[in-house]
């Protein structure tokens, strides 16, 4: 089965685990496949195109490598068993390289699901495009997006519909992805972001990591909110709208072609 548009995508770096590359499935990366821990997943590696595909139900051929099993870990607010995947081997060494970034792309047809792992592809002048859905309201995008807060207050206008979200920290991310379950989200570095939804407005908003108590306060905006206009107007042919927010107020410039 050929899945098409990614409901999330998620980077980060591969580390080692008994001496073998680890591959690591996170709660929002399993939860946005509907993997149920204990459940069976299959596994094909597929060196020619460099990549780990993972499915929660047999392939068509019935070729795959091996079987894993997806875990748990207990939620210390709710109590709840979250799923994960934490597996090694030297079998991933051909597509895994420890410390270099790989992409994680989740897709879901119907019941079945499919998790794609290959290394990070990043062109800066280019971009991967996201369709967006058939809801044709105003479509927006979401960087540096936090939990959603900013996405919600215009989705609930009735006038937006949300096509896509950047957020690096993973608690906030899984926020988000609860609440715009059908829209596209990135979860790493925006420096990272490869794939771009097609949209009209672009919410951007300073990056939390520098601009709060949450980093070192640097206030680095060169480094981290420099390339989102650059891949947005690459694949748009636009200049997008954007929304700086500050302690006090909300400053905001329309710039038209």
């Amino acid at each position: 089965m050929k899945f098409t548009m990614p409901l999330l995508k998620k980077v980060y770096k591969v580390s080692k685990k008994h001496d073998a590359p680890r591959l690591w499935l996170q709660h929002i990366v399993c939860e946005a496949a509907g993997f149920t821990p204990g459940a069976d997943l299959f596994v094909r590696i597929d060196e020619k195109e460099k990549m780990i595909i993972i499915q929660n139900q047999p392939y068509d051929d019935d070729g795959f490598d091996h079987e894993i099993s997806v875990s748990s870990r207990i939620n210390r607010t709710s109590g709840q068993p979250r799923p994960l995947v934490d597996t090694c081997g030297s079998r991933y060494a051909t597509i895994l390289n420890v410390q270099e970034k790989i992409e994680i792309s989740v897709y879901r047809r119907g019941n079945i699901s499919q998790v794609v792992v290959r290394p990070l592809r990043y062109r800066l002048f280019e971009s991967d495009k996201v369709e967006p859905p058939s809801d044709e309201r105003i479509r927006l995008l979401s960087i540096c997006s936090g939990a959603g807060l900013g996405t919600a207050v215009f989705v609930e206008s009735q006038y937006y519909t949300a096509v896509q979200e950047i957020e690096i920290d993973e608690d906030s991310a899984g926020v988000s992805k609860h609440n715009f379950p059908y829209s596209y989200l990135f979860n790493g570095d925006l420096r990272d972001c490869h794939t771009v939804a097609k949209a009209d407005v672009a919410f951007v908003t300073l990056d939390c990591s520098e601009h709060s108590s949450l980093g070192d306060g640097g206030k680095d905006i060169l480094t981290t909110l420099f390339l989102a206009p650059i891949k947005y107007y690459k694949l748009q042919n636009r200049v997008p709208f954007f929304l700086r927010m500050s302690r006090v107020s909300i400053a905001h410039q329309v710039i038209l072609h």
